[in-house]
Formats: C-alpha cells, structure tokens, sequence
C-alpha cells in the first residue's frame, strides 16, 4: 500500500484545452496578412506551431503530469503574449488630418487665375483629389496602419508642392531631418510649376560645419539630360570626415557652373531662386567613433582586454548603438552591420586565453562604423598561431614584431609604443616611426631566406600625418642584395610600396652634402588639410565629380645635415600606393585622381579596384610621381552625337573617368581629326605623367611655352613616347596619322612595362608595304597587343588621319592592355 501511494498520477488537462482554445481564437480573430488588425505571417505561424505542440500534449494527457501541464500552458501563454504584441495596430491620423487642413489653406489662399499668387485650374483640381485621397484614409483611421498613414502624408505632401510650385514657380524640398553618416545621401528636389530641360550639371550649394568653421559644398544634379521634366533631383554623397551638428543650410538658388543650364520648354531660363527649407534638424556626424584598447594580465593564463568607444555628436543625439569584439585582425563587414560579434554594450572588457589579434567593432547612431584591433601576447598557453614572430625588440617595453610570411614576404607590425606622436610648429600632430637597429637586423636576416622580398610595415596609426624613417644605409644594404626587394608602408587609410633601387642614394646624398651613411629616408602620408579637399570639390562641381575618400599626400624625402630633400618624381618609374575606401562600390563610377596645387588642376591616376585586407576594398594607384591623391565619384558622361555610334561605349567610358572631353558639352564630334599635341595629351593623360620640374622647357621652336599642350608635349616627349618631325619642329597642330598614332602608342607601352613584343602582325595588312620603315616595327607591336585594328578590307592606311574616334578607342584598348583601367 505504501507503493502505490507513491505513484505519480496524470494530471489535469482541461485548463491546458481552455488556453488552446483561447489562442485558436486569436488565430481567428488576427489572420495572417499587413492590415490593421492583422499579423504577419511569420507571427502567424509560430503561434500555430506552439498550438500545434500543445494540442499533441492535451491529447496525450494521460502521460503528463500537472507540472509538465502547467509548463505546456506558460509555453503557450509566452508564444500567445508575443503573438498578440505582434498585432499590427492602426496608426495615429493626427499628422496627416493636420496636413489636410493647411492643404485646404492653400487651395483657400491660392483661388484659380493668372495673377501673382493665383494658380490654374490644373493645379487646384490636382490638390484636390490629393485632398479627398487623403479625407478618405483619414475618415477610415481605425483600419489604416502607421505606415500606410505616412504613405498618405509623404503623397500629400508632395501634391502640396506641386502646388506650390505652380503658383511661386519653383520649391525645394529637403531630406528628412535626422543623423547623416558616412556615405549617406541627401537627396534635395527641385519642383517646378512647368516643364524644363536640363543641360550640364547645376548644383545645389550646402553650407556645412559647426560655429564659425564651415564650408560650401554642392549636391549635383543627377537626373536626366534634355528631357521635358518638371522635379530635378540633387544628391550630396556624405564622405569620411565631414561634421555639422547644428544643422546644414541650404542656399536660396541654384548654380550653373560653366556648360550647365536648365530652360523653360516653352522658351527662355528658368529662374533659379527659391524660399529655402528649415534644414536645421540635418544633421552630419560622419565621423566613426574612436576605439581605445588596452590589455592586461589576469595571471599567466589570462589577459583582459579593456574597452573604451567614444561617439562625435552626443550633443546632437548621436550615440553608440553596437559594440562588438571577434578574434582575428578583421574588417567591419566582418561585423555585418553591428550583427556579428560578442556584445560589449553592457560591459567595457573581454578576457582571452589564447595569443592573436582580437578586434573591437563601434557603430553610432548615424551608422559610422569602425574596427579596431589589439594583439595580445604573453599568455603561456595561448596556441602560437600559424607562423611564430621573432623576437619582439626590446621586450618588454616594445612589443614590435617581425614575422616571417608562410607565402613570403616579412611584416613589421609596429607597436603604439613605439610610435613617437609630435605636433608640428602649425600645430598639425604627426606620428613618427624609426624601426630601431634590432628591428632592422631581424628584417636583413629574414631576407635571406625569402623569395617574396616585399617589406610591409604596418602602423596603426590615429593622425593625419605619418612619417616612417629609415637609415640610408639601410635602404641601400638591401638594395645591393636584394634589388627587386619593396618597402612597404600601410597605414589604416592608405599604402605606399617605395621599390629600394627607385632612389639614387649616392647621388641624393651628394645633393644634400653628405653620403649615404648620414642620410635617412622617409615615406610620409598624410591626409590633407580641409583648404585642400575644398579646392577639390570646388573643381568637382565644374567638372562633374564629388570626392569620396581621404585626399592623402604622398612624400618621400631624404634627410641629412638639417636640409631636407623631396624627391617628387621617379624617372618614369611607376610606384604603386593605395587609398582605402570607405563604403561600397556599387553603382559608383569610382576614379582615382592627383591634384596640381600649383596648376588648381585634377587629373585621372592609373587605378583599379581590388579587394583589400579583410573584406575592405581599395583603390591601388600607380603613378610614376608624388603628389594629393583621392578617389572621386564622376558623373556619367554621354555625347548626342555618339547615340549608335561604334565607338560610342569606349569614348563615353574614357569622358567618365577625366580621360577625354568633347568638343561642347553635349557632342564628341567623331569623326573629326585630332592633332599631335591633343594625341600627345591624351597618351600623357591615360599614363598619369607630368612633366619633370626645374628643367628647361620643350626644345621645339613651334611649340610656345605658353600653349596649353606644352606641359603635355614636354611630359610626352620626356617619357619616350614620341619626338619632333625633325629636330626643331614637333608640328602639334598637324593632324595626326595612323602610323604616327602606332609609335606614340608603342612608347607607352614601353614606359608602362609591357613586355609583349611582335612577331610580323604586319603581314597581315594588305598595304604593309606603304607602312613607313619608322613605324613597322610599332605597328606590328600595337597591333599583336590588339590595341591598333586595320580596316574591314585588311588595310591598316598608315598615313590616313586618324579620328577623335579611333583615338578615344585605341587608348581605351591600351589602358586595358596595361591594366590601368578596370
């Protein structure tokens, strides 16, 4: 008797019946569906999966007790409790009934007529069916949805402006206010009260910064071209860097830079002034927040890695909205938006039991992100990782390493401690690098073992300015045992690879009064001043462009008995640097450009786009000179005059990246001829040369100093890509031939490295024998590499003049073969 009193018995069922029929209900009650009332599907079906699971263990109660009962009946109440917080309520009508009531305010204050202040009869019926659209939803709120309701008023608000822009002429509208980042796009748009045509690119002028500190900048016209439309839209791509916590301001007009207008259709300009918007509540905080780590031992098996991340704009309500650490040297994306990643918010450290590199990830409320790691050593048990460092120098004080690559390859990852920070005498901070002696000896060492004689110096750098040094003697060891070896310097924005037998250092040290002992060399990066990026953008808006990266400037000096010497140019030797992007790629017509500060002039860079370190991408620059550097976004360029044109794809491609202009700015004129000095320039132009400085000018009689191909013809002539039809006379204003067109091409491809050399491609031309002696051997060369094409009936007609056509083509195809362009 004591046993079976012991027995567990079923439970009762019936309040877990009760509560299923209880959440069957609400499934009746709330379909699956995006109305008031209603709940998604997703909501849907997961509370009839947790009826489901219940209903199998009612029918089954008589293998449940009463506490597994009452915990199917808390499971179903949780899901029936999430489910009913998941039902789409209706929205709040009192921002769209407001609307409504200025709406009939303007139709009151605007009556139909031709006078000042009146609008047409077109305009008032238009209002008013927007109006009664909108009575409508307001009259059925209890069945209308939050976002069905802002439909509403985004669709009035928009007739309203219509509206208005038939009886004043012309309004503009804003974004909405909020936080802009980095990368955002404020999208501005012009309505008129008729129809207008568009040419060039007017811009819309922004005035951005804080307090006494501000600057102009101008959101570009990207609509259409030439087509009757009555809303022109402005964007303004926000970069890295910008900030105006208190509110942009948009000007009072438009601005027609040179080649730009917009035209009434029925006749005459348009006027461009307008009433401007409140745009206080825009703000701009596109700067990422800043990441500080610090590491700590907790015992021998242990290390802490702290955690402080400070946001820009708090004042303004931005905040920190994800902060997240993983273990690896990673990139942001590798976060996925603030996703990925062990959560921080609540804590400020994170402790480890492995060496490696661990990174910090920070977003803010304006979606500016940033990645920062820390590597952390000295723990005993840690798991060594794929390849050992050599001993660090001077541990333990500097935690600098030298690593040898599994691939190949040595990199230096310089330790914060040994960065010196400095502040110039204009008060600009720089951060100084000078691998010490050990350092120097361990790379030397390395070296000997390698195939891979590549040199990455890694800073993690936090101001605008870096200079890396190092001995003269040094450079110039590894140069005499290693010739092919590079020195390459890579910050967190950009690269510079500085070949060792690039310089001459004997004849540099020479210069300076010194010999090559008591010299230093110094790669310097450094993001430039505002003045800088402001001159950029102000020759963006003429020429169709808006900057989207850092403008770095890139320097090498040399360094001896207090005198400092900047060497600028390389002999036509090509030095790859690189410039990290921020943001995707995606519908951007990305290309790198150099700035002339002494010109005011900017010019397109060899580029390509490739997938840098942890998922960034970068844009790999090679040029055979020093200068400013940045990225921009160009505007799409099209020529009427080209629409089903076959060289219409290669000359539009070309115009787009800075490369070719037209003859207006709407035609290309194919079919015209083209001179030496335009071939000339446009040969100079695709190879990102200048002109050496501090030498005599071109020695050609014919060739002014003064004329603006003179610049072109000296860098031309400078780089072997072509010389005078005699020894005195260049002829720039000869149209050019084919066959002449062959031997420029054929130095270029010389200086730029192509090693592909003919074989008797020209034997293939029907008229090879009226190809000049002078030129054979380079047609056979451009041809074999595909740049240069015969006629449909197998004749190359080498003394023909070639057109602005073939040459846009042709230049095209030669970029291609070079890999300057992508």
């Amino acid at each position: 008797m004591a046993f079976e009193a012991t027995l567990i018995s079923a439970g009762d069922a019936a309040a877990l019946g009760q509560k299923i029929g209880e959440a069957n209900q609400a499934l009746a009650d709330h379909p699956a569906g995006t109305g008031v009332g209603q709940t998604l599907i997703g909501d849907f079906n997961a509370l009839q999966a947790s009826i489901a699971a219940a209903q199998q263990i009612f029918n089954q109660a008589a293998n449940y007790t009463d506490t597994q009962l009452a915990e199917a009946i808390a499971d179903l109440n949780a899901a029936l409790a999430s489910f009913e917080a998941a039902i789409i309520p209706a929205g709040n009508p009192a921002a769209l009934a407001a609307l409504l009531s200025d709406a009939r305010q303007a139709l009151a204050d605007h009556p139909e007529g031709a006078g000042v202040g009146e609008a047409s009869g077109s305009a008032r019926s238009a209002l008013q069916s927007a109006i009664d659209d909108a009575q409508a939803i307001v009259d059925a709120a209890a069945n209308q949805t939050g976002d069905r309701l802002s439909d509403a008023v985004v669709a009035l608000t928009k007739a309203m402006a219509r509206f208005e822009a038939a009886w004043v002429g012309l309004v503009l509208t804003a974004p909405a206010n909020g936080l802009y980042g980095a990368g955002d796009t404020l999208r501005f748009t012009v309505f008129y009260g008729y129809e207008v045509t568009v040419t060039g690119m007017p811009v819309l002028p922004l005035r951005v910064g804080a307090d006494s500190v501000t600057q102009t900048v101008y959101a570009p016209y990207t609509g259409a071209l030439g087509t009757a439309i009555t809303e022109l839209t402005f964007e303004y791509k926000v970069p890295a860097g910008l900030a105006d916590t208190d509110g942009l301001e948009a000007a009072n007009a438009l601005e027609l830079p040179a080649g730009a207008g917009i035209d009434r259709v029925s006749g005459g300009a348009a006027p461009l002034a307008y009433v401007a918007p409140a745009t206080g509540g825009i703000r701009i905080v596109a700067i990422p927040p800043e990441i500080t780590l610090s590491t700590s031992p907790n015992g021998s098996s242990r290390q802490v890695v702290s955690v402080t991340a400070n946001v820009y704009g708090e004042a303004s309500g931005n905040m920190l909205t994800a902060l997240r650490w993983l273990p690896g040297n990673v990139s942001t994306a590798e976060f996925a938006g603030g996703t990925s990643g062990t959560d921080l918010m609540a804590a400020s450290q994170f402790t480890v039991t492995v060496n490696g590199d661990y990174t910090v990830y920070a977003q803010d409320g304006a979606g500016n992100e940033t990645a920062k790691s820390v590597i952390v050593n000295g723990i005993s048990s840690g798991n060594p990782g794929p390849s050992a460092p050599i001993v660090p120098d001077r541990p333990p004080t500097s935690r600098t390493t030298v690593t040898v690559q599994p691939a190949g390859g040595i990199i230096v990852r310089v330790d914060s401690s040994d960065i010196e920070r400095t502040s110039r005498p204009d008060g600009t901070a720089i951060e100084r690098i000078q691998l010490s002696e050990r350092i120097r000896e361990q790379v030397l060492e390395a070296l000997k073992s390698m195939k891979n004689t590549t040199i990455e110096i890694i800073v993690d750098d936090r101001e605008a300015a870096v200079q890396t040094k190092f001995p003269a003697a040094w450079i110039a060891e590894i140069a005499k045992a290693y010739p092919n070896s590079v020195v390459e310097t890579k910050l967190n924005d950009s690269s510079y690879r500085l070949p060792v037998s690039l310089l001459d250092l004997a004849a540099l040290a020479k210069r300076l009064g010194t010999d090559v002992s008591a010299m230093t060399v110094s790669i310097v990066q450094e993001r430039s001043g505002q003045d800088i990026r402001r001159e950029i953008e102000r020759i963006g808006v003429s020429q169709g462009f808006a900057v989207q990266s850092d403008v770095i400037d890139f320097k090498v000096t040399l360094e001896a008995n207090g005198q400092t010497l900047e060497v600028r140019e390389f002999g036509g030797m090509y030095v790859a640097r690189s410039i990290q992007l921020a943001g995707g790629t995606a519908d951007r017509n990305l290309v790198a450009v150099y700035y002339d500060r002494a010109n005011s002039q900017v010019s397109f860079v060899p580029t390509r786009l490739l997938a840098g370190p942890n998922g960034t991408t970068e844009a790999a620059l090679n040029v055979p000179h020093n200068s400013f550097f940045t990225v921009v976004d160009v505007k799409a360029r099209q020529f009427a005059d080209l629409q089903g044109h076959w060289a219409k794809t290669d000359a539009e491609l070309l115009a787009s990246k800075l490369l070719v202009n037209g003859v207006t700015a709407d035609r290309f004129a194919p079919a015209s001829t083209l001179t030496r000095a335009e071939f000339s320039a446009m040969l100079v132009r695709g190879l990102g040369l200048t002109a050496k400085e501090g030498e005599d000018g071109v020695r050609f009689a014919d060739v002014s100093a003064s004329a603006w191909y003179a610049p072109m013809v000296k860098a031309a002539v400078e780089g072997g890509l072509v010389s005078g039809v005699s020894s005195d006379r260049f002829a720039p204003n000869d149209p050019i031939t084919r066959e002449q067109m062959a031997v420029m091409i054929d130095g270029a491809l010389t200086l730029a490295g192509y090693t592909g050399q003919a074989t008797e491609p020209t034997s293939g031309y029907a008229d090879r024998e009226a190809i000049a002696s002078w030129a054979q051997a380079s047609v056979a060369r451009a041809s074999e590499a595909g740049i240069l094409q015969g006629t449909a009936d197998g004749r190359f007609v080498p003394k023909a003049y070639a057109t602005r056509a073939e040459a846009a083509v042709m230049l095209k195809r030669f970029l291609y073969a070079i890999h300057f362009i992508d």
